[in-house]
């Protein structure tokens, strides 16, 4: 098989003192896989990515002139925003649809797609981190949740996920309620449960501020929905992270 490109930096060279990561931005697998089994319909549910946050972290990087880095394949396949220990890595099931694909999967199986999907991110993040001029203050994932989940309702807009960082997140949301945006802290997953690894992992590593903010897909289904979330994001970063640290 050819070299997988498995990653892509947008905006390298973005002057803003912020850094997107988008863990699950594409549901995109190599036909080698063969669909891990399932139909397209099963993919282009929210359990093969992340619906609308590629499109809003494109729109903020645009709108802020940031950097974002986001995966190229499918969550599937295996997870970015997970440990490697982590039981739910490669799932063999997903909002009760079988992943046949990812079931009785050999260590060799593994450790291919660590080396061919999760480390070419991880890697991209590290070395855009290490070789920005200026540090960023921040470094802040984009992820999107399903309205309903196991038939349980998620009556808000966006979710700001956060570990020990309790007052950014809090100053984050209040700033974006005021934009007419439903907000709730450490919903739907909580980051005190490891479910922000990515952001924490690099966040850690060169010290750096971090959250993850989740955003309901039902506002990113249309173009309109990703364009006035995106900007209303983008306008309460700019106000957070504009010249802090100067």
């Amino acid at each position: 098989m050819s070299q997988t490109v498995a990653t892509n930096v947008l905006n390298p060279s973005g002057g803003f003192p912020l850094v997107l990561t988008c863990e699950h931005a594409s549901r995109e697998i190599p036909p080698e896989y063969n669909n891990l089994g399932l139909s397209e319909g099963a993919i282009q549910r929210h359990i093969g990515w992340d619906i609308g946050a590629y499109a809003v972290t494109s729109e903020i990087t645009g709108l802020l002139d940031c950097t974002s880095i986001y995966s190229l394949y499918s969550r599937l396949l295996i997870d970015c925003n997970r440990d490697l220990e982590d039981h739910d890595l490669i799932v063999p099931r997903s909002d009760g649809t079988y992943i046949p694909g990812n079931s009785k999967l050999k260590n060799s199986d593994i450790t291919k797609r660590i080396k061919s999907f999760y480390e070419p991110f991880h890697s991209a993040v590290d070395n855009t981190l290490a070789n920005r001029e200026d540090p960023p203050n921040c470094l802040i994932s984009i992820h999107s949740f399903t309205p309903i989940l196991a038939g349980k309702e998620r009556p808000f807009d966006l979710g700001i996920l956060f570990d020990t960082q309790e007052d950014l997140a809090k100053e984050l949301g209040e700033k974006l309620s005021r934009k007419n945006l439903r907000i709730r802290y450490n919903e739907p997953y909580s980051g005190k449960n490891g479910l922000i690894f990515s952001a924490r992992r690099h966040g850690k590593k060169y010290s750096l501020a971090y959250l993850e903010i989740e955003i309901n897909n039902g506002i990113l289904l249309h173009m309109s929905g990703i364009k006035i979330t995106a900007a209303k994001i983008a306008a309460v970063l700019k106000e957070m992270f504009d010249g802090r640290g100067d």
